[in-house]
């Protein structure tokens, strides 16, 4: 996420940026993190994994926003596979919590249903041959969300497997200030 960190951080100069290391470690490697174990992974026990920290995500959120005096709807999470997941199952279980996600290769758990209430607009960059979360999650919930009225774009980058590359970082970025412009100009009368 570093590459991805100096790129928001070039185009919100202003932006405070924490990029937090995941919970856990992968297996017995002590250099690397993860945000919950994948040994065993599946479907059925993903939800429940991912349910297990919410609390710790929203508790670091929380305590980020008090430290740099940033409020709900100026919080973006941003994360890519396991991390993107987290940050949209983030917004869905803590509706007040950010005021946009950028999510790169990533899925929801669970996708959101009739009546979740969602205030995030919701950014999904995927690799047109992503092996490992297939497109098809990201379209799903693109549609889910849409049906919620919730503000989703989705962008799939062409010839792009699994990988977090400069363009898709580009295109998430793009898509986070075009939203927020589009906010503003919301509220100009």
């Amino acid at each position: 996420m570093i590459p991805a960190a100096f790129k928001y951080q070039g185009r919100f100069p202003s932006a405070a940026l924490v990029v937090p290391s995941g919970f856990a470690h992968y297996g017995k490697d002590l250099e690397r993190q993860q945000w919950f174990s994948t040994s065993g992974l599946t479907d059925e026990n993903r939800m429940a994994r991912i349910a297990a920290i919410l609390p710790r995500i929203e508790q670091l959120v929380r305590r980020e926003q008090t430290n740099h005096l940033v409020p709900r709807e100026r919080t973006v999470l941003i994360g890519y596979s396991q991390g993107g997941t987290v940050a949209l199952e983030a917004v869905k279980a803590f509706p007040e919590l950010a005021g946009a996600v950028v999510a790169y290769s990533a899925r929801f758990a669970r996708l959101p249903q009739a009546p979740t209430r969602m205030d995030s607009r919701i950014h999904l960059i995927h690799g047109e041959y992503d092996s490992v979360v297939s497109r098809v999650y990201a379209e799903r919930a693109q549609r889910a969300l849409t049906g919620l009225h919730v503000p989703v774009t989705l962008d799939i980058i062409q010839d792009l497997g699994h990988a977090l590359t400069h363009e898709a970082i580009c295109r998430g970025s793009l898509r986070l200030l075009q939203g927020i412009y589009e906010r503003r100009r919301a509220t100009l009368h």
